[in-house]
């Protein structure tokens, strides 16, 4: 029975006792009325019938009363019935395994467990109150949190995950929350405070469950599937660059898994919609190649792994060259023996398409064959010196061309000391200058050095070279070494490989071609020589025989007249003729060394004097002025052979006036080397030189021209001069320009202690 029909009840007794006081009154008052009258019969009617009527209605409150009691002991036996529930549910609700909260419709925190006072970090403060709002993220309540209270209240429940809550010591974590509303009286009795401010108002139990390991779990997990599927992408353009496949043969039953990159290798279609098997793989083998994969699997399922290659082709018959290999894998172990492992249940292994490296391998033995040859028909020997571990090797050629025995080399031997013993004490320093240079600066070592006469190469061990290797020549012999440094990322050397050979055939065959070149120029410059000298003989001879002819005829005739011009012709050709019969003797002996040098100290300025005053003549004819710039000088001491420097300071003083321009002038002067010596100079204004007249300009009888000229010369003063200047020690040079004049400059030396101008 509710609260609500018990008070109707007691209403309904109350009534009745207020009934029965009001018959009693009535009787008083009807019989005091019949009494008053004196009419006892209706006095005792009255007093019968309110008899009557009290005893009805001390009935129904006696009736009412037992009711009353039996609804008492009823509402008291609901009421402990209630009280247990709500002990029941105040312990279910403290000991609950996830948070648990009692919040009112506006918010306010009514009632909270245990688990939720450790989630959210709260404490039992009787004073505070607390609002679930400030439990959530501000924009979450409002977008999520208030709509879903606005459901519970009017469905009974509501639930949203992936809440941002909020505790008191401001720890953040994403959870799920569920809301039930609960029923209004279990609401107004929680907390026993009937009447308080809640009263009937809506209550809401939450459970919030907190989900950030789950969710960091579940974000790890993808994280992993995401790595994985990354792994399995990185592994599947792996195996397609490598050009690998996989695959898989179990046995029991037997039945073989490929990869798709594996398929794609044989031009198989992809997927599994055509199971492969062993026979294929088998089918695809070559004949010589195919007893030696199965032989390799069999060994496999009994627990040996293999890795051999194969040639193979596709079922197009493209060919293949495969690397194979596989391992067994075993299966569980029974309980009770894990140190042994259980049977072979698989095999698995790979094939790699190494077709490119096959052919590649195939073109280096071809190139290592061809290089071979091309060493040994060269006599090159190889070396190579591994920096890391000090090791320096050289090839067979290269130690029966250095005369050393295999195995000669001692542990830690560099290659400077190896290669610098076979080389003279003067050359050996700059081999070891050349490789560190290359292991330092990275330049190519290429170096041509002098070495000692090569020992027998039939002393040495090993196999033999071709004879022409190291031949036997006269003179001089010379090693030739060339290599390169290796280096890694950080520029540190790793190895120096090279070859090195014996380079004094070349160097014969140079000095043969020199002398060969030097012979045929010789023999071109004789054969020019005497087409030159031919010329310039016949042109005086042909003078002198023809006005001989005529002053023969003229006296035959009896009409012979001397005439005087005809005999100064005579005499001018066989001047001339003398002239250069006296070069020609001049410049043979020269040749043959028969010419002496007889060299002493004297003064220049008297010869220069001397020089310029038989060539006053001349410069008078041509009109040419000369200056000489020494008169003013104090004496100027030279070594050289006085004779010898006159005749070169009168062919080059002529030439300056022959060669000169009307109203030109030659001057003549001298300042100090930096040597030490004297630089005497003859300069003129003529017309100049140019590049290919100053190439020929000591050459014999080359007169650059002159010779359509009316200007006399044999073209032989310049090449006596500068031969002169050289038996002399010194030299002589020539600047020119076109239209500048031209400047001849000869180096004089110094005596001993006197130093020039």
């Amino acid at each position: 029975m509710t609260p609500q029909v018990l008070k109707q009840r007691v209403e309904a007794r109350d009534r009745l006792v207020l009934q029965a006081e009001a018959v009693e009154v009535q009787m008083q008052d009807q019989l005091r009325g019949a009494l008053a009258r004196g009419d006892l019969s209706q006095a005792e009617a009255a007093a019968l019938r309110n008899e009557r009527q009290l005893r009805e209605l001390t009935e129904n409150l006696r009736i009412y009363q037992a009711e009353l009691h039996a609804q008492a002991d009823e509402l008291a036996a609901a009421h402990e019935r209630s009280e247990q529930m709500l002990t029941r549910f105040a312990a279910l609700f403290s000991t609950m395994p996830v948070a648990a909260l009692l919040v009112s419709f506006n918010g306010e925190l009514v009632e909270f467990n245990a688990k939720a006072a450790l989630l959210f970090g709260l404490r039992q403060r009787a004073s505070v109150v607390r609002f679930l709002h400030r439990m959530v993220d501000a924009q979450t309540y409002q977008d999520r949190v208030r709509p879903a209270f606005h459901e519970a209240r009017n469905s009974g429940a509501s639930a949203i995950d992936n809440v941002d809550f909020i505790g008191e010591d401001g720890r953040r974590f994403i959870g799920e929350l569920h809301i039930a509303r609960l029923p209004s009286g279990l609401a107004g009795a929680h907390g026993g405070r009937p009447g308080d401010r809640f009263g009937d108002a809506d209550q809401f139990s939450c459970a919030i469950i907190d989900r950030t390991e789950h969710l960091e779990d579940l974000n790890a997990l993808q994280a992993s599937a995401q790595a994985l599927r990354q792994s399995e992408a990185f592994l599947a353009d792996s195996a397609r660059l490598a050009r690998t496949g996989g695959w898989d043969l179990q046995l029991h039953p037997r039945q073989l898994r490929c990869s798709d990159e594996l398929r794609r290798l044989f031009d198989w279609p992809p997927g599994a919609d055509q199971p492969a098997t062993l026979e294929d793989l088998l089918a695809l083998c070559r004949p010589y190649d195919r007893a030696a994969f199965a032989s390799a699997v069999a060994a496999a399922e009994a627990g040996q792994a293999f890795e051999i290659e194969l040639d193979m082709h596709t079922p197009s018959g493209r060919p293949l060259r495969m690397l194979a290999a596989g391992r067994a894998s075993h299966a569980s172990p029974a309980q009770g023996r894990a140190s042994h492992p259980g049977p072979v249940d698989r095999v698995s292994g790979v094939f790699q398409d190494i077709s490119l490296q096959a052919e590649a391998r195939h073109q280096i033995d071809d190139l290592t064959e061809r290089l071979h040859l091309a060493n040994d028909a060269g006599g090159i020997g190889v070396w190579d010196w591994n920096l890391n571990s000090g090791e320096l090797v050289l090839d067979a050629r290269l130690h029966s061309l250095l005369g050393l025995p295999p195995g000669a080399l001692p542990p830690g031997a560099d290659l400077a000391s190896v290669l610098g013993a076979q080389l003279l004490p003067e050359d050996a320093p700059l081999l070891a200058a050349a490789v560190e240079r290359a292991l330092q600066q990275r330049e190519p070592l290429n170096v041509e050095l002098r070495r000692r006469a090569p020992a027998d190469s039939a002393a040495a061990e090993g196999p033999a070279v071709p004879p022409t290797a190291v031949p036997s020549l006269p003179g001089k012999h010379w090693l030739h070494i060339t290599g390169r440094a290796h280096f890694d990322a950080a520029g540190r050397p790793l190895r120096l490989v090279g070859c090195a050979w014996d380079s004094s055939p070349e160097h014969e065959a140079a000095r043969l071609r020199a002398a060969k070149e030097s012979a045929e120029s010789a023999s071109r410059a004789k054969s020019a020589f005497l087409s030159r000298m031919s010329h310039e003989l016949r042109t005086p001879l042909n003078a002198i025989l023809g006005f001989s002819q005529l002053m023969r005829m003229e006296a035959e005739s009896g009409d012979l007249v001397l005439k005087p011009h005809r005999v100064t012709l005579i005499e001018t050709a066989a001047r001339h003729l003398l002239d250069l019969v006296n070069e020609v003797l001049d410049v043979s002996r020269i040749e043959s060394g028969q010419v002496e040098v007889r060299l002493s100290v004297f003064d220049l300025q008297p010869v220069l004097a001397e020089v310029l005053g038989l060539l006053q003549g001349l410069a008078a004819a041509h009109q040419v002025q000369l200056h000489d710039h020494l008169a003013a000088l104090p004496p100027v001491p030279v070594l050289a052979d006085r004779l010898r420097l006159k005749e070169v300071l009168i062919n080059l003083v002529s030439n300056a006036i022959k060669y000169n321009r009307p109203e030109g002038r030659v001057d003549v002067s001298a300042r100090t080397a930096a040597d030490g010596g004297l630089r005497l100079a003859v300069a003129d204004t003529g017309l100049g030189l140019d590049a290919l007249q100053l190439a020929g300009m000591f050459q014999p009888f080359n007169r650059l021209g002159a010779e359509a000229t009316a200007v006399e010369g044999t073209g032989m003063g310049l090449f006596v001069s500068r031969r002169f200047m050289e038996l002399m020690g010194g030299s002589i040079d020539v600047n020119s320009q076109p239209g500048k004049g031209t400047c001849f400059e000869l180096r004089l030396n110094a005596p001993a202690g006197e130093g020039g101008r």
